[in-house]
């Protein structure tokens, strides 16, 4: 009896070490978050680096859940909990925005770039109720910014992107500005073009905003702001920065081939492709274009989701690219990958 027992117990602990053995890891508490902040192309020590969590309120920004401070060539690290972000970098009479906010923060990120700008203080003007309006002057390192257009955005959710509420006409050679807005409160950003730049930013064009954010416009008041610009580097001097990137670009189309939008590409690293994707675009448009940049290299599955992660719901449009070795891809580091096709099912 006793050897029976002794058996029973035996055989419980195996199992039990067996459990704990097969039992994985708890997952890290966030994900690790690169960059630099530089001021005039040099990297600058001692910025606060700040996370904030999208607004649920648009107008007032929250208080950032991480903070940290950028080191001795301007670079930072930070290990950031799941969620979608702002994030900025201050210091005493300088500020910095990250171009691409808002941030998506799944997996790691590497190759966050905040250029500081002097900040200027916003000059409240009375007026006539009815006459309200933002005014002042888009700069880059103090000297006019002719041809730049102002916009002004209700929300900050999905960046400082595309027309906005409102749009002032371009500025003149003194770089100075209008905009008209009814009392509320606003994001305003400056943009200034190179000949010929469409869609996106890209390198050479000019980006800045008015770091009063959300600006507040008071009945029977003007305010005067001064915006700074930075210009965007070249795609060449952010790789050497970010590392070896891979680029998957191509298209996602239905079963005839017809482009679809409202779609995002997906990288995974599970064949199953039904967990939350290590890396994805942006929505597709009506061209049905998609583009992702990733730090990820070796094998990895492409497809394409309405909504990321978790299995496919009933008619839930899923697509999965149709290669030599089906979906899977390999990306060496710096790889680019054009030309690939996505189709889409329900």
């Amino acid at each position: 009896m006793n050897g029976w027992l002794c058996r029973v117990a035996a055989t419980l602990l195996a199992a039990l070490l067996a459990s704990c053995a097969a039992t994985p890891p708890p997952r890290p508490a966030g994900a690790p978050v690169e960059g630099r902040v530089s001021a005039r192309g040099k990297g600058f020590e001692g910025a606060e680096v700040r996370f904030l969590p999208l607004p649920t309120d648009p107008t007032d920004l929250p208080e950032p859940v991480v903070r940290r401070i950028s080191g001795s060539k301007g670079t930072f690290r930070a290990v950031v909990p799941p969620g979608k972000y702002l994030v900025e970098a201050r210091a005493p009479g300088l500020y910095g925005f990250f171009g691409r906010n808002p941030v998506l923060v799944l997996t790691r990120l590497t190759g966050l770039n905040l250029p500081l700008v002097p900040v200027h203080p916003a000059e409240r003007l009375r007026t006539e109720p009815g006459k309200e309006a933002v005014e002042g002057n888009v700069v880059a390192d103090g000297k006019p910014v002719a041809g730049a257009r102002v916009f002004a955005y209700l929300e900050i959710d999905r960046g400082l992107r595309g027309p906005g509420y409102a749009s002032s006409e371009p500025t003149d050679g003194r770089g100075r500005f209008i905009l008209p807005l009814p009392p509320g409160t606003y994001y305003l950003a400056a943009r200034a073009r190179l000949p010929g730049s469409r869609g996106r930013l890209h390198p050479g064009d000019r980006f800045g905003l008015v770091p009063q954010m959300p600006l507040r416009l008071s009945q029977g008041e003007r305010v005067r702001v001064t915006i700074e610009t930075v210009q965007l580097p070249s795609a060449e001097r952010m790789a050497r920065f970010r590392g070896a990137f891979a680029v998957v670009e191509g298209r996602i189309v239905d079963a005839r081939g017809n482009p679809l939008s409202g779609l995002r590409a997906c990288l995974y690293r599970n064949p199953d492709m039904l967990d939350r994707p290590d890396a994805f675009s942006e929505l597709t448009a009506e061209d049905g274009r998609f583009r992702i940049e990733t730090p990820l290299t070796g094998v990895v599955y492409l497809g394409a989701r309405e909504r990321l992660g978790g299995p496919p719901e009933l008619r839930e449009r899923v697509g999965f690219y149709r290669g030599p070795r089906g979906s899977r891809i390999d990306l060496a580091p710096g790889a680019r990958l054009t030309g690939l096709t996505v189709v889409v099912t329900r």
